[in-house]
């Protein structure tokens, strides 16, 4: 990734340390060790549950990535009170940034108490949230009011990776079905989500017999209807497929009790919490796998299929090339220095990277990559 290893040589971090809670893959182990060899900053990767692939977590660990892995779940690892906090002591005094998916620092470390009690590790000097899920997390919990907080979330670079989760997971699901003799252009779609990633999601399926769109929440149905998408609540009861990205627990033992016998469903979610696999183990009469990737449930006598034991679709091969990952990464390296030149605002409201800077990126972008 040519746009980061020129930005991180010119930025000395000799004197920071940097955490890094990101998807445990190939770009992100490339960009940490940028951190640490160009930079000279003391860098620790924790990759999150559900989306790791041990043969770049070892690629980063032989090339002298110092990586921690916080587990399985986020309730024994990332997000259980003190395991962050302990973590920080392994920079000692060094001023800390940290990079995360999923506003994970919300939980424990920088919960609303700790923030409004002063009481948060003033090594700390901020925090750049890389997800919509994480950014919602960082606006409700008021981060930036005591510790300045930058967004890349709604960043129009960091849309190029939506549109590339949403061709991934389409990916994923068509060879999937196409080795067991299965035609994904003869299924009825329905996304439920239709934010950043269910919108690219759609667009990724749209040579399918039918897509249509189920969310809760009201404008982006409404966003859904104008962009020409069917919104009946009935489509769930006739979808072949259901993908899930709404960052919560969407398909849950209710929702999959309206869905047609021999449904597929599918998580294009970073977490692994947007199906109820737990009501699934609980509740199957039967339980066969038929491919790595699927496994059936019949419960009542009817059969579900659940894609990747609901951890997310896209990562199944590469979800997002190296071209715009360089990009995204390179933001988040803009809002590191914006963040240590104290060029941030103190508010409610997340701090961004203006139009102009992203503007100059994308030119040196075009020069490296085109």
């Amino acid at each position: 990734m040519p746009l980061i290893s020129n930005i991180t040589s010119k930025l000395d971090l000799s004197e920071k340390g940097i955490i890094m809670i990101q998807h445990g893959v190939r770009d992100s182990i490339e960009f940490a060790l940028k951190l640490k060899n160009n930079s000279k900053a003391e860098v620790l990767f924790l990759p999150k549950p559900f989306s790791q692939k041990q043969e770049d977590l070892d690629y980063g660990e032989q090339n002298g990535l110092i990586i921690e892995n916080p587990g399985n779940n986020y309730e024994d690892g990332l997000e259980k009170e003190g395991y962050l906090e302990k973590t920080l002591e392994n920079f000692g005094d060094k001023e800390i940034i940290i990079i995360e998916v999923g506003g994970i620092t919300t939980k424990s470390l920088l919960n609303k108490e700790i923030l409004e009690k002063g009481k948060q590790n003033k090594n700390i000097k901020g925090i750049v949230e890389i997800t919509t899920f994480g950014h919602n997390r960082h606006i409700q919990n008021k981060t930036n009011l005591y510790i300045p907080t930058y967004s890349i979330a709604r960043s129009p670079i960091k849309e190029r990776e939506a549109k590339h989760v949403g061709a991934a997971v389409y990916r994923s699901l068509d060879q999937v079905l196409h080795e067991l003799d299965r035609a994904i252009i003869d299924c009825k779609i329905t996304m439920v989500g239709y934010g950043m990633i269910g919108q690219n999601v759609c667009k990724a399926f749209n040579t399918c017999k039918k897509v249509s769109v189920y969310d809760v929440n009201r404008a982006k149905l409404k966003k859904a209807k104008n962009d020409g998408y069917d919104t009946s609540k009935d489509n769930i009861g006739k979808s072949d497929i259901i993908i899930a990205s709404t960052g919560e627990r969407s398909i849950d033992e209710n929702f999959i009790k309206k869905c047609k016998d021999g449904v597929l469903l599918v998580s294009a979610g970073s977490r692994q919490n947007e199906i109820d696999v737990e009501y699934l183990e609980n509740n199957s009469e039967d339980t066969k796998e038929i491919h790595k990737f699927i496994k059936i449930y019949t419960i009542g006598g009817k059969k579900i299929y659940l894609f990747r034991e609901g951890k997310n679709a896209n990562f199944v091969g590469n979800s997002c090339p190296s071209n715009s990952m360089d990009l995204i990464h390179a933001e988040t390296l803009l809002c590191i220095k914006n963040i240590l030149d104290g060029n941030f605002k103190t508010r409610e409201k997340l701090n961004e990277v203006n139009k102009s800077d992203r503007e100059k990126l994308l030119k040196k972008h075009k020069k490296y990559w085109n």
